[in-house]
């Protein structure tokens, strides 16, 4: 391990450190002072590769599942960085040839974005043995051209069973007389917007969001919703639950299971509506890595069904794989064949990027008055 990280951050020239890429590395020849096989790439028999994704939960179960069983079966090195924020800006000021990472997780809106900076190598779907088993549904977003989806999550209802009064069942409920001290939110609009349209249900599952002359319409629907806090990141909504500043919020469904199961202080109850929201996580290649088979063997790795469902046991998400196979919580809550996935509406930013800054805009305006 301590090798394979020389190789990425630095040669020994005249007694002194000088950091280099690992392209530079091993144009340079250093590799065959290394006594392990740990950098060289495609060309030898072991590899490093820096993997983003996200931190938290999704984070260790990277480091606890997919890493161990990556290594083993690959004979190269997995780095696991967690992130939320600031993937693309990472991406953008580095060089070209020398990324932060090889790879990265995504949903919707960070695929987009950085497609319009070139800042993806597209994967070579003909290279991944497992790209036939992945469901359709998934596969038929803009995304899914350059990025492979990899897994998927749905919105819910997450609530202190010991304060709530009422039991949430469709999107609908969140304005009805029962529904009061509601959380939402604050970091994404489109999130709350679709939520709103499946509301609306002026059209099929939530393509309202779509159409921007419904913006007033879907506002209102967000502006009438009784929220006592908006929250900012899942802990927001822990706190606010705990504090008994609310009693009901909307969440993800695998975050808020994980909450479940490690809060000893917190009766949470969680209902996903048959008729919900969601997103998709894709892992795309970094443009400049200097492992571009290695990548995509990774993301080969990820998909096989044997890492679906290992993946799955450990975290309540759906997975792209038609073949992987889940918990009994995960198959009683999420829609796992892709024929049910038609009752999720998923994100699909591509559709909405050209008016997305006045929508952010206004969404902002509406949390700060609330």
């Amino acid at each position: 391990m301590l090798a394979a990280k020389l190789c990425v951050m630095s040669q020994r020239t005249n007694g002194s450190s000088v950091p280099v890429s690992r392209r530079s590395f091993l144009a340079a020849g250093g590799a065959a002072a290394i006594t392990t096989a740990g950098c060289l790439g495609s060309s030898g028999s072991s590899s490093v590769l820096r993997v983003s994704t996200w931190s938290g939960t999704n984070e260790t179960i990277f480091k606890n599942v997919v890493k161990p069983r990556y290594e083993e079966a690959t004979g190269n090195t997995l780095e696991v960085v967690g992130n939320w924020q600031g993937i693309l800006s990472k991406i953008r000021q580095s060089p070209a040839d020398d990324p932060p990472f090889d790879v990265t997780v995504g949903v919707s809106r960070t695929h987009y974005r950085g497609r319009q900076n070139d800042l993806w190598t597209p994967v070579r779907y003909e290279n991944l043995t497992h790209s036939d088993q992945l469901k359709s549904r998934l596969r038929g977003f803009p995304a899914a051209e350059q990025a492979v989806p990899v897994a998927y999550g749905v919105h819910c209802y997450v609530y202190d069973e010991d304060a709530i009064e009422w039991t949430p069942e469709s999107w609908a409920d969140i304005r009805s007389e029962a529904a009061t001290g509601v959380a939402l939110p604050s970091d994404y609009w489109l999130k709350l917007l679709m939520m709103a349209a499946l509301i609306s249900d002026d059209q099929p599952l939530a393509e309202e969001v779509y159409d921007q002359s419904t913006e007033d319409r879907l506002f209102d629907i967000v502006d009438d919703v009784p929220v006592e806090t908006f929250y900012s990141g899942s802990q927001g909504l822990w706190t606010a639950l705990s504090q008994g500043l609310a009693t009901v919020g909307h969440n993800f469904f695998a975050y808020g299971t994980a909450k479940d199961r490690s809060t000893e202080t917190l009766n949470l109850g969680i209902t996903v509506p048959e008729r919900t929201t969601g997103y998709v996580d894709y892992y795309q290649i970094v443009r400049g890595t200097d492992d571009r088979e290695a990548a995509e063997e990774f993301l080969d790795f990820l998909i096989k069904p044997e890492t679906q469902t290992a993946y799955a046991q450990e975290f309540n998400l759906g997975m792209a794989n038609t073949e992987a196979e889940y918990p009994e919580l995960t198959r009683e809550n999420v829609p796992t064949t892709n024929e049910d996935l038609q009752t999720v509406a998923f994100q699909n930013f591509a559709r909405v990027a050209d008016y997305a800054p006045e929508w952010e805009q206004r969404f902002r305006e509406l949390v700060q008055n609330s």
